[in-house]
Formats: structure tokens, sequence, C-alpha cells
């Protein structure tokens, strides 16, 4: 059952990310002109300059690459693409017939719209597990044939688009397109690695067995002891770490500011949690 329920979630993800990303190519990237970066900007040129359909070219390079990846990359990688690759450019031919001109008169206001979008859908995208496709077919097939790093294939075609298009439009069109590509890295990291807003907890104390024992029962966290020593006395101790919300972060303090004033703590940020307690169930 909660394999069937992940799989349609997983699939309603990817199917929210896909629109997400053709909608902000459709609704403001190539309505403001701005200059885009993988196959859908290498598409855009091809059709600028033969007045091709966008949608139509952005297929059909993805059909190309789906083939090249079918032959040298293999059928399971192949079969988490294939979805992507033919709803992106039918959401895009649906999404260009409505332009944002409400807010086409400010073009900063439009990258940031743009860079939300395409960052979120992004991330859905690649946390459903599905590929957007793309260059990242062809970046994979370098790196298993050439063993070329993929990244550097991803950044080499990411630049050549934007500097093929920089050609034959403005510098500030070229720059605003640099723009939504940088706000896009930054809400994909933030939307693959989302996770419940915890916080790591690092507790020096030689009252350690107390700690543990008010963590475990009055804040109902989970606690793990690692060996250690102090660096100036060198003395033996247990340090306890803990991964807890936000929100007993106080209690927490609290408890320990009672069992041992001279408590060291350090606390972290935590991006994503996974397993038991977290994303599986305790009992």
């Amino acid at each position: 059952m909660n394999k069937t329920f992940n799989s349609i979630l997983s699939s309603i993800e990817m199917i929210i990310g896909t629109a997400m990303t053709a909608a902000a190519f459709g609704l403001v990237i190539i309505p403001q002109g701005f200059a885009a970066g993988g196959v859908t900007g290498f598409a855009r040129i091809i059709s600028n300059s033969f007045g091709t359909s966008l949608s139509v070219t952005v297929l059909l390079f993805n059909i190309a690459l789906l083939v090249i990846g079918w032959l040298t990359i293999g059928r399971a990688f192949i079969a988490r693409t294939v979805a992507v690759s033919v709803l992106f450019p039918m959401m895009l031919e649906f999404f260009s017939r409505y332009p944002l001109v409400s807010i086409a008169y400010d073009n900063l206001l439009c990258t940031f719209v743009a860079g939300a979008l395409l960052g979120i859908g992004a991330g859905l995208t690649l946390h459903s597990g599905a590929s957007s496709g793309g260059f990242d077919i062809l970046a994979v097939a370098l790196n298993r044939k050439l063993k070329i790093p993929v990244a550097l294939v991803m950044n080499f075609c990411d630049i050549s688009v934007i500097a093929l298009q920089a050609i034959n439009q403005p510098l500030p069109q070229t720059l605003y397109g640099v723009l939504v590509i940088c706000i896009t890295t930054y809400i994909v990291g933030k939307v693959v690695t989302y996770g419940t807003g915890e916080i790591q907890v690092l507790i020096f104390s030689n009252k350690y067995e107390d700690i543990r024992t008010a963590l475990l029962n009055d804040l109902d966290v989970g606690v793990t002891y690692l060996d250690g020593e102090s660096g100036y006395e060198k003395i033996e101790l247990r340090i306890l770490i803990s991964v807890m919300p936000y929100e007993k972060v106080g209690p927490m303090k609290r408890i320990i500011s009672g069992l041992d004033p001279k408590a060291f703590i350090v606390i972290n940020e935590v991006r994503s949690v996974l397993g038991k307690g977290y994303t599986i169930a305790r009992y």
C-alpha cells in the first residue's frame, strides 16, 4: 500500500514539476526574451533561425537524445525520462499561449518569477526520482563512454547555449537569463533536500547519562553516543548527538542547563532527515 501511495505521489510531483518548468519558459522566459540554457535554449536558437515551432523543436531534440541514451546508457535510465521529455513540450506549447503580460514591464520581477517557477519545478521533478532529460542524457552517455565528468558536459552545454543566444540579443536579456539560472540553482537545492526542518545537537558534558535520560523521557527524541576525548585535559568522554524539531530546542536548552550549566552545546541546521522516526514509522 505504501509503495503504491509513494508511486502515485512521485507521479504527481513529476507532473506538477514538469508543468511549473514549462510555465517558467512559456509564461516568462520566452516572452521576455531572456537567455535560456539546456535543450530549450538550444531549440530556441534553431526555432528562431528556421521559423519552426519551439515546442516541436524541443520534442524532436528530446527524442533524438532519448535514442542516444537508449543505445548508450540502457533502458532503465531512459524509462525514467520519457514521460518528462514528452510532457514538457506539450505543456510548453500550452503555456506559450498565455504569457504574463501583466508583469512584462518589470524585467527584474519576471526574473524572480521565472527562477522560482523553474527552481521549484525542476526540484519537484528531481525529488520525484525522474530526470528532466535533455542534455542530462548526453552528459551521462559521454560519461559512460568517454569518462567525461557529467557536470563538465552540463556546464559546457549551458554556457555554449547562453553564449550563442548572447550574439543576437541585447546584453540585459542575457544577464537576466543568467540571473534566472542562479535563482533556479539555489531553489532546486532547497526543494530537493526539503525535509521536516530539523536541527542536530551535539552535547559535551560529564553528566551525559542524566542528559540522555532526560532527552529520551522528557522530550521524546532519539539520542546516540559518540566516544570522544577532550582536547585540553585529554579526558575521555561520551558525546551525545540528537536530531530534533526546532520547537524542542528551547526545552532542550532548559533541561541541559538544569542538569549541567557548564555543558557545551553545538546546534546545526539539518536540511533533510531520512530513516526510522522521520520518513519511516518509529514503531
